[in-house]
């Protein structure tokens, strides 16, 4: 058995990636997808193993860094590698190794393959890699059309129809595609506790101590942000009052805003947030998030995708690639209903029997 153990350089990196996605160690090992295995995850201790710079198998490890959305490469330890109980360490002395075995561990070690070239990932989570995001060109369009306009947006639609994926790709493009430059924040919800944890989480994410009401107001004054809220409906749980959603209303008002808003929600913000008309108040959105309704894939869309997927310029080429029949491409669509994710694991499961 071989392994492959991180740089503390790296692992810092690795770290920050965790960090920026609001992930927990428990989320990272369940979004995994370790080529040639089932996707659904990785034990937990491996993960724990990864950050304390203890070696993992060399597939889990390129895994692990690519649901970070970080290059392997830059994460390994240079200077060492593990085959089985035995550490070899790399001296300068190097003229009996080939070049590429010291400059990469991984060409040291034998790495299952077998199954590496299957396109049809990430089986879970959102997409953060922009290679791997497909499709939604009009609603990005429309999306920085309104943030252009001056008004905040509304992603809404059902569960695993793409939302969080989109926020990530807005988050992206936003450095190019923002008229006036703002800074994008990624926050999900549903690692947030209550309101005082939501203030706690912003100002982290900002860079600036806790706070929340005037002193917060008066601590972004100076900034321009751009703050993509996932699972909104969160602020509807105990813990969470209209008063802080008064306050991301108050921010977000006016063409040069502190903020301006993308939240993502599976249903329109007037019936997430009754609690203000019953109280004849102005619903904390209503006016400033204009709603962009994502629906899901139609056959045209979910046969590109299966294509462009299928001749990837990403994949390792291969004496005979994998090409899907008619009936099976019918099938696919047809089954996943048009849930993009689901399409996703029905595809790889499809190209999973060709190769094995």
């Amino acid at each position: 058995m071989a392994g492959i153990a991180a740089s503390e350089a790296g692992i810092e990196k690795a770290k920050i990636a965790l960090t920026d996605k609001s992930w927990s160690r428990q989320d990272l090992a369940s979004f995994v997808v370790v080529e040639g295995e089932k996707p659904e995850g990785i034990d937990i201790q491996t993960v724990h193993k990864f950050f304390t710079q203890k070696p993992v198998k060399s597939q889990y490890f390129v895994a692990i860094c690519k649901a970070l959305g970080l290059d392997w490469r830059e994460i390994t330890n240079p200077n060492t590698t593990v085959r089985g109980s035995e550490t070899v360490f790399f001296h300068e002395n190097t003229s009996s190794k080939p070049t590429d075995s010291v400059k990469n561990p991984v060409s040291l070690v034998e790495v299952d393959d077998s199954n590496h070239n299957n396109p049809f990932i990430p089986q879970h989570g959102k997409i953060d890699d922009s290679r791997f995001f497909f499709g939604r060109e009009r609603e990005t369009r429309r999306i920085f059309e309104t943030l252009n306009s001056g008004s905040s947006v509304a992603v809404v639609g059902e569960r695993a129809i793409g939302k969080s994926s989109l926020l990530q790709a807005i988050s992206r493009e936003a450095p190019n595609q923002l008229r006036h430059p703002r800074q994008p924040i990624y926050l999900n919800l549903q690692n947030v506790c209550d309101e005082n944890d939501f203030y706690g989480a912003l100002c982290d994410k900002v860079g600036i101590e806790t706070a929340k009401g005037y002193l917060l107001q008066r601590a972004l004054e100076s900034c321009r942000l751009l703050l993509l809220l996932d699972e909104v409906e969160k602020m509807t749980w105990e813990g969470f009052t209209n008063q802080v959603r008064g306050q991301l209303r108050g921010l977000a008002e006016g063409s040069d805003a502190p903020l301006r808003l993308v939240v993502a929600a599976c249903t329109s913000l007037d019936t997430l947030f009754p609690d203000s008309q019953d109280r004849n108040m102005t619903s904390p959105f209503k006016g400033i998030c204009i709603e962009e309704t994502l629906k899901r894939w139609d056959d045209e869309i979910s046969r590109k995708f299966i294509v462009s997927r299928l001749q990837a310029d990403w994949l390792t080429p291969v004496a005979q690639p994998v090409s899907f029949t008619e009936e099976e491409i019918a099938g696919l669509i047809g089954e996943s209903g048009g849930y993009p994710q689901k399409l996703m694991q029905l595809c790889y499961q499809t190209y999973d029997r060709y190769i094995n």
